[in-house]
């Protein structure tokens, strides 16, 4: 329970400087070519960060069971900055799979899956936006 509690609060932490750094920095960047450039770098590379260290801190369930959530930092800059940070973020948090556990068949999964995830949850994004409808 104490890790889950420790991850939950270190991707609130994470987005609660992610919001700072947009409020003071990228707001007062000039241009919209300016702006994306910005929004890549930094929310791509701050939440590699974030994955990277939910892969270090995992959450036991069983004695052969762990559970890591590496997928929200994917899906929140998904959420924040797009399609193209989101897979760069994917990319890069599916090679520190790669380098800090090892090349072995569930680090290629794991590797993979994580980087078509983050093309379904930008694809999703790009839906058009439709409320549900009430039966």
């Amino acid at each position: 329970m104490s890790q889950l509690l420790f991850n939950i609060t270190l991707i609130i932490s994470f987005m609660f400087a992610a919001s700072i750094v947009r409020e003071q920095i990228i707001y007062r960047v000039e241009g919209i070519k300016r702006y994306k450039m910005y929004c890549l770098i930094s929310y791509g590379c701050s939440y590699e960060l974030l994955g990277s260290i939910l892969m270090i801190y995992t959450i036991k369930i069983d004695s052969t069971m762990i559970l890591d959530l590496r997928f929200l930092a994917v899906i929140i800059v998904c959420l924040y900055a797009g399609m193209v940070p989101a897979i760069i973020a994917a990319c890069i948090i599916g090679i520190m799979r790669l380098l800090l556990f090892g090349i072995t068949a569930s680090g290629i999964i794991g590797a993979a899956t994580i980087i078509v995830m983050a093309l379904l949850s930008g694809w999703t994004v790009r839906l058009p936006y439709r409320p549900f409808i009430r039966f």
